[in-house]
C-alpha cells in the first residue's frame, strides 16, 4: 500500500511539472511527411545542444510577449486621448466656444492695467471741508515752488510708517513710473500745473497738515518720484487723526505696488483696511495688488467687497471680469497642459517600451540557426518563404546557405508603432504651439507677475498682519555695524615701534594683574538687529513709559544639556551662588529703555519672549545681559545656551564672546580662550572679541599674540572701552619689554611665542588646536605650528613648565 502512494506521489508531481511546461509550434511536418524544424522559430539555436542559452531564448520571448501586451493596452489609451485632441481643431474656436464672453471682449483683457492708480485726497471723508485744504489766495510771483516734506519736520523711525519693508528701508532706490491716472482724484477744478506750488505754501502754513502731506504724495507719484512720495506718505501717516489715517495709508500702498513691491503694498493695504474697512478704494487697490501676485481669489474677495460698498464702481467691475476670464481660461488652458503632458509620458513610455522590444529581437534573431541548403532547394523555398512575412537569399560557398531575414506580425506592429509616435508627437507639438501662443496674448492682459516685480511672503488674512511685521525682526533689519570692513594698519600713535616710552611704562596708571577682569559683551545690535524697538515699540510700550506691574526677571528655560565644548561642567559648578555684579555692562541695557530700572527692564524682555516679537536668539542675549548685571551668572548662561540652539551660525560669536567673558570670571582662562577663538573663526573683525582674545593671551603670558589681537581691535574702535583697550596694550607692551630686560639679564623666564603671527586667519588655515599658534619665519611665508608654553631657564638647563 505505501509503494503505490509513493508511485502516485511521484506520478502526480511529474503531472504537475508536465503542466506547467509551456509549449511552442518549433517542428512541422512537410508535405512528403518529414519532420523538421521551422525556419523562422526562435529555438532553432546556433548551438541546440546549450541549455542555457536555450533558456535565456525563451526569457527574452517571454518578455516580448509582455511587451506587447503592455504596448497594445497603452496604444489604445494614447488613440482614444489623440482622437480628443484632434476633435478639438483650432484651440481658439474650441477656447471662445467655451468662453464665449471672454474671447470677444479680448480687447479688454489686454488693455486693462491692474497697477492703475488708486488714491484718494479725502475730501468726501465726513469732517473733512475744503476750506482744510487752503489751496486757494496762494500768490503767484512766477517761482514755482515744489513740496520738499523731508524739510516739515524730521522722520527718522517710526513704528506706524513699515520702517520694517524692505521698500522702506531703500526708499531712495525706488522707481516708478509717473501715475497720471491721479489727476482724477484730486480736488475739483485743480489746476496741475499750479498743484505743486500750492501744495508746499499750504505746507509752509501748516508742515504737519496730513491733508498737505497726502496731496504732496499725490503729486510726487504723478512725476513718478517715488522716494519723494514716501517721504510725504510717512508724515502724512504719523501726523493724520486715526479715523483718517487709512488715506495716508492708500497712499503709500500705491507708490509700493507702482514700485514693483506688490507683495509690501499688500501688507500697508491691510492695515489701511483695518483703520476703515468701509471705504472702497481700498478694497479695489488691495484688489489690484493680489492680481499682480496672482492669487486670482483673493483679489476676487476685494472686488467683491469694493462694490458692495460701492456697487457703481466701474473699475471693480471691470477688473473682476478679468480676473474671472483669466480664471477661466488658465483653468482651461491647465487642464489642456495637463492632458498634454500625460499624453507625452505615455508616447515616451511607449517609445521606451519599443526600443527595448527592438534590442530584444535583435538579440532573438543573433541566437538564431541560419540554415545551409542546396541552391536549388532554396531557389524553391524562397518564394514559399517571401509569402509568409520573410525575405530570403542565398549566399554562395562551397556550402550554400539560405539567409532569411523575418519581417512576421510583431516587427510590422514594432514598425508601425514608431511611424505612430512619431505621428502623436507632431500633434502635440501643433496643439502646444498654439497654448503657447494663447498664454502670449494672455499676459499682456497684465494680470501675470512682472518678471521685475519684488516678491515677499504675505499675509494670509488681514489678522496676520502683526505676525507679518513681527517676523520681519527675525533677521537684522539694517547693516551690521562693520559692514565690509577690512582691518588695516592705521597711522595712529599706538602703531609706533617705540611706543609707549619708558616713562609710559612706569605709570601707576597700568594694568598690575595680568588677570584683571573687564566684563565683555557683544550686542545683537553690531550684527543689524535694532535692540531697542524689541522691549519697546513691539510690544506697545513707549521708552519712557513705565511698565505696568507686576514686573517678573526674564528667566530662560535650564536647558537639559549644556553645549560642553563651550559651556563647561566647571564653568556651571563656578556660577552657582551669586557672585559680584557686573554693573559695567548696565548702561547697555538703560540706553534700551529710558528711566527704567533693571527690574521693570527684565520684565520688557520677559513681554517680548512671551510676545515673540524678535529673533529668540536675540531676546536671550538681553535675558543674559540682565542676569549678568544681577551677579546670577547659572541664569546667564540657561540663557546662553538658548541663544545657542537658535542663532544662526554667522551671528554664533554674539553669544560665545559673552560665555567667554563669564569663563573669564571665574578664572578658566583656558576654556575662555578656546570658546573666544571659535568666536574669531566666525568672525575676526568684531573689536571686542579680538580685545578679550588679546586680554586671555595676556593672561596666560603669550604677549606678542595679545599685542596682535589687542592692537586689531584698536585698529577698528581706537577708543574701545572708554580707552581701557588702549591701556591694555600699554601694559602688554611695557610686560613684553621688561620681559624682554630680564631674559638679557639671564632672568628666568622666557616668552616662547615671541615671533609668532597668530591672525584669525591663519588659526583657520592651519587649523592650530587649544594652544598652538604659527611661528613664522624670513618674511612670513614659512609657517609652522607649535605649542606654546612658558619656560624656566637655571643657567643652560631648559625645564618645562
Amino acid at each position: 500500500m505505501m509503494v503505490r502512494l509513493k508511485s502516485f506521489r511521484i506520478f502526480f508531481m511529474l503531472f504537475q511539472a508536465i503542466i506547467g511546461i509551456s509549449g511552442t509550434t518549433h517542428w512541422v511536418v512537410t508535405e512528403n511527411g518529414k519532420i523538421q524544424p521551422q525556419l523562422d522559430s526562435a529555438f532553432q539555436m546556433n548551438q541546440p545542444n546549450d541549455l542555457p542559452a536555450l533558456l535565456q531564448q525563451e526569457k527574452r520571448m517571454n518578455i516580448v510577449q509582455s511587451l506587447h501586451k503592455k504596448i497594445m493596452a497603452r496604444k489604445m489609451v494614447l488613440d482614444s486621448q489623440i482622437a480628443v485632441l484632434n476633435s478639438i481643431g483650432d484651440l481658439e474656436s474650441w477656447l471662445q466656444s467655451s468662453n464665449p464672453e471672454c474671447i470677444s471682449n479680448r480687447k479688454l483683457l489686454e488693455d486693462f492695467d491692474f497697477y492703475a492708480s488708486v488714491a484718494t485726497d479725502g475730501s468726501y471723508r465726513k469732517g473733512v471741508t475744503q476750506k482744510d485744504y487752503l489751496l486757494d489766495g496762494i500768490p503767484d510771483d512766477g517761482k514755482r515752488a515744489i513740496p520738499d516734506c523731508k524739510k516739515t519736520f524730521p522722520l527718522d523711525f517710526s513704528m506706524y510708517t513699515f520702517e520694517h519693508l524692505s521698500a522702506m528701508r531703500n526708499r531712495k532706490n525706488l522707481s516708478q513710473h509717473q501715475e497720471k491716472g491721479l489727476i482724477k482724484y484730486l480736488p475739483p477744478g485743480t489746476d496741475l500745473n499750479k498743484f505743486g506750488h500750492q501744495i508746499a505754501h499750504g505746507l509752509k502754513r501748516n508742515s504737519t497738515s496730513w491733508l498737505h502731506l497726502n496731496l504732496a504724495a499725490i503729486y510726487w507719484r504723478v512725476k513718478g518720484d517715488a522716494f519723494n512720495a514716501l517721504e510725504c506718505a510717512r508724515r502724512a501717516i504719523v501726523t493724520a487723526p486715526r479715523q483718517y489715517r487709512d488715506i495716508p495709508l492708500l497712499t503709500t500702498g500705491g507708490i509700493l505696488h507702482a514700485a514693483k513691491y506688490s507683495a509690501e503694498a499688500a501688507i500697508v493695504l491691510h492695515a489701511a483696511i483695518d483703520y476703515a474697512p468701509t471705504q472702497s478704494h481700498q478694497h479695489l487697490a488691495l484688489g489690484h495688488v493680489y492680481a499682480i501676485l496672482g492669487d486670482y481669489n483673493r483679489s476676487l474677495a476685494c472686488y467683491d467687497n469694493s462694490l458692495r460698498l460701492t456697487p457703481s464702481m466701474e473699475q471693480a467691475k471691470q477688473a473682476k471680469f478679468v480676473i474671472l476670464c483669466c480664471q477661466s481660461l488658465t483653468e482651461a488652458l491647465t487642464a489642456l497642459h495637463k492632458r498634454l503632458d500625460d499624453i507625452v509620458t505615455k508616447l515616451h513610455a511607449q517609445q521606451k517600451d519599443y526600443t527595448e522590444w527592438l534590442k530584444l529581437e535583435e538579440k532573438i534573431l543573433c541566437e538564431r540557426m541560419k540554415t545551409p541548403f542546396a541552391a536549388f532547394r532554396a531557389h524553391r523555398l524562397g518564394p514559399i518563404l517571401s509569402n509568409r512575412g520573410q525575405s530570403c537569399m542565398q549566399r554562395d560557398g562551397d556550402d550554400a546557405m539560405l539567409s532569411c531575414q523575418v519581417a512576421n506580425d510583431n516587427q510590422m506592429f514594432a514598425h508601425n508603432l514608431l511611424v505612430d509616435i512619431g505621428v502623436s508627437l507632431q500633434q502635440l507639438k501643433n496643439v502646444e504651439n498654439q497654448v503657447e501662443k494663447i498664454n502670449d496674448r494672455m499676459s499682456t492682459a497684465k494680470v501675470l507677475p512682472s518678471k521685475n516685480e519684488h516678491f515677499s511672503p504675505i499675509p494670509k488674512n488681514s489678522n496676520d498682519r502683526s505676525t507679518e511685521f513681527f517676523t520681519v525682526f527675525m533677521e537684522p533689519t539694517s547693516k551690521p555695524k562693520y559692514y565690509n570692513f577690512e582691518i588695516k594698519k592705521s597711522n595712529r600713535e599706538f602703531e609706533n615701534k617705540n611706543w609707549p616710552d619708558q616713562s609710559e611704562c612706569e605709570k601707576p596708571s597700568l594694568l598690575i594683574d595680568t588677570k584683571q577682569y573687564i566684563p565683555i559683551y557683544l550686542s545683537p545690535e553690531n550684527k543689524g538687529y535694532i535692540v531697542n524697538i524689541f522691549i519697546n515699540e513691539l510690544i506697545g510700550m513707549d521708552s519712557g513709559k513705565e511698565h505696568a506691574l507686576p514686573w517678573y526677571p526674564p528667566i530662560c528655560q535650564t536647558s537639559n544639556s549644556f553645549d560642553s565644548k563651550f559651556i563647561s561642567p566647571l564653568l556651571l559648578k563656578a556660577t552657582m551662588g551669586i557672585s559680584s555684579p557686573e554693573s559695567s555692562l548696565t548702561s547697555f541695557l538703560t540706553s534700551l529703555a529710558k528711566n527704567s530700572e533693571l527690574a521693570e527692564i527684565g520684565q520688557r524682555i520677559l513681554t517680548a519672549t512671551k510676545s515673540k516679537v524678535a529673533a529668540p536668539w536675540v531676546l536671550s542675549m538681553l535675558a543674559s545681559l540682565h542676569w549678568r548685571i544681577a551677579g546670577k551668572f547659572r541664569n546667564a548662561l540657561d540663557c546662553l545656551q538658548s541663544a545657542l540652539n537658535t542663532v544662526p551660525n554667522g551671528f554664533k560669536d554674539v553669544p560665545l564672546v559673552s560665555i567667554a567673558s563669564i569663563s573669564q570670571k571665574f578664572g578658566l582662562i583656558d576654556d575662555a580662550l578656546r570658546t573666544t577663538k571659535e568666536a574669531l573663526r566666525i568672525n575676526s573683525i568684531e573689536p571686542l572679541t579680538n580685545y578679550l582674545y588679546g586680554s586671555l593671551l595676556f593672561a596666560k603670558k603669550n604677549y606678542t599674540g595679545a599685542v596682535y589681537h589687542v592692537k586689531q581691535s584698536l585698529r577698528v574702535d581706537p577708543e574701545l572701552i572708554d580707552g581701557k583697550a588702549l591701556t591694555l596694550l600699554r601694559t602688554v607692551i611695557c610686560h613684553k619689554r621688561s620681559n624682554s630686560r630680564r631674559i638679557g639679564n639671564g632672568g628666568n623666564e622666557i616668552e616662547s611665542c615671541g615671533m609668532t603671527y597668530s591672525s584669525p586667519e591663519r588659526i583657520a588655515k592651519h587649523d592650530l588646536n587649544e594652544g598652538e599658534t604659527v611661528l613664522c619665519f624670513g618674511d612670513g611665508r614659512d609657517c609652522k605650528p607649535i605649542q606654546c608654553f612658558a619656560m624656566k631657564m637655571h643657567n643652560d638647563e631648559v625645564k618645562g613648565p
